[in-house]
């Protein structure tokens, strides 16, 4: 086996072991987890692929991939589980950081390229993606694949600008147009930073677009016939106030340069030190060109959008991944190292002294969190002291175990998370224990929710909830012979006039529900304002 097999064989399994260990050790988590898990739940039960629906109503925001890949796990896995749901995603990952590795192969060495895939990995946001039921790291996937081919096409192989479309029609199915602008505009920064946008002309954009473009219309004439001209017209217009004012979440133009530094760690911290050294790196400057190309173009249309979330960064984790590791790979192979000893030194020791004070801090406030200190605490100081004999070896002169050092801490450190942090998380953000407690006192009766729909518990109830938003409208709703309605408890107050028994209630996140119906048996029923804690 030769050394650049040996070295994806050990990528593959670790990528394996990050994205799958206890990967179904917790319940779908609002809000979206649950929501989209329901949408490929209800495409099973009624079996029309083409129509999407969400508690019952048309669900139009999202092209239709996405949940008939979800669809698909779930009927070759035996059924849709919080499991089954998230393999996509970490499967889209690992094939994420195995493109990562191909492409660094090509631009630097298999030495390099192994690093690249594995800080990937390891980076924080994109280690929560690959084990969600996101779709950012099949739209990662897609967008890594558009660069990696259109990187080759500009080497000189003709043959990739046909795959560069494709990847971009699967990703603008999956996700819509940002798996198209995003790519095209770190190549358009590239050819102008290289002064080749002549290439263009060779690149057959004109025929490449429409057929990128292709696969989404189709999908979005078809859906016309089922949804309505009028569903799709309101899609168009979603897409639009996304760019210009945000739907869900508007944020500042500069909200990614505060975001950034938290999803990327705890490589973040040596990006000073990879700056210094790539912007003066004296070979590779095409290919490092590339990569800032790809960087700046992705995060300039990001910071352009209204609409804002740190999942959508993922398409800027690979390059900055290969830049990093370009450094790291110069650290470890440089006769003499003493002109990256202490741009190298420092991060690390951050690494470990940030470690150490973030445990001493975690310990003070999590000293009322039953149960939290004795998990995180031990985490904390192990991740302390991996970085510490990090540090030392690196001290010593032993560069490539400062590394290992390095990488087998986040690694370990991310297995703990999800063994000791994710099942005391569990208990605090699940709607599943309500949800059944709501399922066996209901009964099948009429069930309403009040105020905003909640997708955890339309998913865990297996309930079409009615949403009314308005007390009138509830009170008509509850003259249903044994007609049930879960409401925040927060807006309790505007109900009082009711007269409303709660009949149950639980804290899912960050949000205590109750339970609310027209009668209850003897020696259940509360009066709404009275103080209620979680079950």
């Amino acid at each position: 086996m030769t050394a650049e097999r040996r070295l994806l064989l050990i990528l593959a399994v670790a990528c394996l072991v990050l994205f799958s260990f206890q990967v179904g050790n917790h319940d779908f988590w609002d809000p979206d987890e649950p929501r989209y898990a329901g949408i490929a739940r209800s495409l099973l039960e009624r079996g029309e692929w083409l129509r999407l629906t969400d508690n019952g109503a048309a669900y139009t925001q999202k092209p239709p991939l996405f949940f008939w890949i979800l669809a698909a796990s779930a009927t070759l896995g035996g059924g849709l589980t919080e499991m089954t749901a998230r393999i996509p995603a970490g499967i889209a990952a690992l094939l994420c950081a195995w493109v990562v590795f191909r492409l660094g192969t090509r631009m630097f060495n298999a030495r390099a390229a192994w690093l690249a895939a594995m800080i990937l990995a390891t980076s924080q946001r994109f280690f929560v993606e690959a084990r969600w039921v996101h779709m950012d790291s099949m739209l990662c996937l897609c967008i890594v694949l558009v660069m990696e081919s259109a990187y080759r096409a500009l080497q000189g192989d003709a043959k990739p600008w046909l795959w560069v479309y494709l990847w971009m029609a699967l990703g603008c199915l999956i996700k819509g147009p940002l798996a198209l602008i995003l790519p095209a505009a770190g190549i358009l920064v590239y050819l102008a930073t290289v002064r080749e946008l002549s290439q263009l002309r060779e690149c057959g954009w004109v025929w490449g677009l429409p057929l990128s473009l292709l696969p989404s219309g189709v999908w979005l004439l078809a859906a016309a016939r089922v949804y309505g001209s009028g569903a799709i017209a309101a899609l168009l217009r979603q897409l639009l106030q996304r760019f210009e004012s945000g739907v869900h979440h508007p944020r500042p133009v500069f909200y990614y340069l505060v975001s950034l530094p938290l999803e990327f760690l705890p490589w973040t911290l040596f990006l000073p030190s990879v700056l210094r050294w790539t912007l003066r790196a004296p070979s590779d400057r095409k290919a490092l060109l590339f990569l800032y190309s790809w960087g700046i173009g992705v995060l300039a249309i990001l910071s352009l959008m209204a609409e804002k979330r740190p999942s959508y960064l993922l398409p800027l984790f690979p390059p900055l991944a290969l830049l990093t590791a370009h450094f790291f790979d110069s650290y470890l192979t440089r006769f003499d190292p003493s002109s990256l000893r202490r741009w190298m030194g420092w991060p690390i020791l951050s690494a470990a002294l940030s470690s150490l004070a973030g445990t001493i801090l975690l310990a003070r406030w999590t000293r009322r969190e039953e149960g939290l200190t004795e998990r995180m605490l031990p985490l904390g100081l192990f991740l302390a002291v991996g970085f510490a004999v990090a540090f030392w070896a690196h001290l010593r002169g032993r560069r490539g175990w400062a590394l290992l050092a390095m990488l087998g801490t986040v690694f370990i450190g991310y297995l703990g998370i999800v063994a000791l942090l994710f099942p005391w998380l569990n208990p605090r953000k699940s709607a599943r224990p309500f949800s059944d407690r709501v399922v066996s006192r209901t009964d099948g009766s009429p069930l309403a929710i009040y105020g905003d729909y909640v997708p955890s518990l339309a998913y865990y109830t297996h309930r079409t909830l009615t949403v009314v938003r308005h007390p009138a409208r509830l009170a008509e709703f509850l003259r249903a012979p044994d007609a049930f309605c879960i409401a925040p408890k927060d807006r309790l107050e505007e109900l009082r006039g009711l007269g409303l028994p709660v009949l149950d209630s639980q804290s899912i996140g960050h949000r205590e529900f109750v339970l609310l119906g027209q009668s209850a048996g003897e020696g259940e029923a509360r009066d709404p304002q009275e103080e209620t804690s979680p079950r």
